[in-house]
């Protein structure tokens, strides 16, 4: 059976997922091609995406809400998050191949997608009152007796969902007034999901609920959640756990990075235990109002040894969103390449060397937010 090939740390690229006419494209881009970005280097050029690209689904894009997430070597991309009969593909960034992915039991989104360990990616539904409010994606094992086949074959992996059992929807799901997941991370540990949501109420309002939860995806056989206190994660989606700084890291609204110690994983704690930090300056570079994308326009990805990406789409400057869509380069896309350290006093500091480009894109779908890996 031919063997499995690895990836060095050195061959590693980002890879730009947006949409395009006729469905979602995926762009991978060398860093070394980038250039000083930081102050003082100058006004930015402008630069096309390179073609051809890695990939390019076809897939409808005008209506649809897609899921897209990374897992060991593979991008995930549900072409329609909302319908379960939508096709799922598989990007492998070591074969370069594309493979039809299998469906999910039941819709990705509303949701959050999780990858845990490099080979299993939980999607997690909170406002479910399906029994698949939990999914996790997992490939089967080789030495399955069950695919005996299969197994001598030496084909490509054979990917599947399942629904996680669990004894109770998570609380945070209970009741008409469902909460909304804020943001998310996974403990150094590899095997704990920690999951911040509320209910979207005014902190003045005594109805509002917030809080934290934990889940253990290595407990069996049943799935259950740990309250961790009415407290939140203090950044915005995915977190980072970096080893350096011994800290989650991850994107504010407002384009700053935050980063804050990584909560026990069984005892409650509270927002002023975590230690967040804040850094001073933002990484956004156009108006937050002209982003393309839901939630957001701006994602974050880490890049390992402190290093970070955050990719940012918006508007190009004078045009608003309905002439820049289906415009052909109506839209611009920041790539910046940064470090990140605690300095003398402990204050969280972005590097004074950034490395980016920036390019013009032509956008089609206004929720499609661009996603970035470094694989």
């Amino acid at each position: 059976m031919a063997k499995r090939l690895r990836r060095r740390d050195d061959d590693k690229h980002l890879y730009v997922v947006l949409d395009w006419d006729m469905g979602y494209v995926i762009h991978k881009l060398d860093v070394d091609e980038f250039s000083d970005s930081g102050a003082g280097a100058g006004a930015a050029m402008f630069h096309h995406l390179p073609e051809p690209a890695a990939v390019r689904i076809e897939a409808p894009v005008d209506r649809s809400f897609p899921a897209v997430a990374a897992v060991g070597s593979k991008i995930v991309i549900a072409t329609h998050a909302l319908l379960e009969e939508a096709p799922v593909f598989m990007y492998d960034t070591v074969t370069s191949s594309l493979s039809a992915g299998p469906r999910p039991s039941s819709p990705l989104m509303p949701g959050i997608m999780v990858p845990v360990d490099g080979r299993r990616l939980y999607a997690l539904d909170p406002r479910s009152r399906s029994k698949h409010y939990l999914q996790v994606m997992s490939p089967a094992p080789r030495d399955d007796p069950a695919h005996e086949s299969f197994r001598l074959s030496g084909r490509a992996e054979r990917w599947s969902w399942e629904s996680v059992p669990s004894q109770s929807p998570p609380p945070f799901a209970a009741g008409l007034d469902a909460m909304y997941v804020t943001a998310y991370a996974v403990h150094p540990d590899g095997r704990t999901v920690f999951v911040s949501a509320h209910n979207r109420r005014g902190g003045d309002d005594d109805r509002r609920r917030q809080g934290t939860y934990a889940l253990d995806t290595a407990r069996r056989p049943a799935a259950a959640w740990t309250p961790l206190g009415d407290w939140l994660l203090p950044f915005q989606g995915q977190g980072h756990y970096v080893d350096e700084l011994d800290a989650w890291v991850g994107l504010l609204e407002d384009g700053r990075l935050c980063s804050c110690d990584v909560a026990s994983r069984r005892t409650a704690t509270s927002a002023s235990e975590l230690g967040s930090k804040i850094t001073r300056e933002t990484l956004l570079r156009e108006d937050a109002k002209t982003h393309v994308g839901h939630p957001s326009g701006a994602t974050l990805a880490y890049m390992g040894n402190g290093e970070f990406c955050v990719v940012e789409c918006a508007l190009r400057r004078g045009l608003d969103m309905p002439d820049a869509l289906c415009a052909e380069d109506g839209c611009v896309l920041h790539v910046t390449v940064f470090g990140l350290c605690y300095d003398k006093a402990g204050e969280l500091r972005v590097s004074a060397r950034r490395r980016g480009r920036t390019y013009l894109v032509s956008r089609y779908n206004h929720v499609v937010a661009p996603k970035v890996f470094w694989m």
